[in-house]
């Protein structure tokens, strides 16, 4: 690998990064959370429904990345690592606090590279328009999930994960998540029933072949 002194800290992947900062390398730290702080934040939210709680395991999460980067092996890709210990911490902190409460999706935190979010934006169509109403929506029946079910309902809908790749997040088996998909989506559709769900249904058709 060329070294992080030669080349652009920006240009590198996250793998060159986290193969980096394993050296030593403060600054590819400090990229790592520039580029993924956002898509931290807003997976820690979905799953804690807390805006303060999400900042918290945030925080937490990328402290733990700093001390146990030794611990991460190129094979299983950087953002897979990243996502599982940020889910972790995210019901590890629901498990001790033992509360459920909710604040809307602060907008103005800033957005990582690659987060999966919808912006503000003056210049929005109807259909746009809708488009972010319906995902506010879901944000804020989240309540209503277990932490496991919005842990899972998380990966498998903001973050794309597979579902092997889910089970090996939560240690369980690829069955087990499809209950707590199959559930999750039962429970958000009892919640909203003012809100189509087709994309979720044809998501979770075509999950069953995986």
């Amino acid at each position: 690998m060329t070294s992080t002194n030669e080349k652009d800290i920006t240009a590198l992947t996250d793998e060159e990064l986290a193969l980096a900062l394993q050296e030593g390398d403060e600054r590819a730290f400090n990229e790592l959370v520039r580029r993924h702080q956002g898509r931290v934040y807003a997976v820690a939210y979905r799953v804690t429904n807390n805006r303060e709680d999400a900042l918290d395991v945030a925080q937490e999460t990328f402290v733990k990345v700093h001390r146990k980067i030794g611990t991460w092996r190129p094979k299983s890709g950087f953002l897979p690592w990243l996502i599982r210990m940020t889910v972790n911490q995210s019901i590890d902190l629901l498990r001790k606090q033992k509360r459920h409460r909710h604040a809307p999706l602060d907008e103005t935190w800033t957005v990582g590279e690659g987060a999966q979010a919808i912006e503000p934006t003056t210049e929005d169509t109807g259909q746009e328009v809708r488009a972010r109403e319906i995902a506010e929506r879901v944000d804020e029946a989240l309540h209503v999930l277990s932490p496991s079910q919005r842990a899972v309902f998380t990966m498998r809908h903001y973050e794309g994960l597979q579902l092997a790749e889910i089970a090996e997040v939560m240690g369980c088996t690829v069955g087990s998540v499809k209950v707590h998909l199959f559930r999750a989506l039962k429970k958000l559709q009892k919640e909203l029933k003012d809100v189509r769900f087709d994309w979720l249904s044809d998501k979770e058709s075509s999950s069953s072949k995986e």
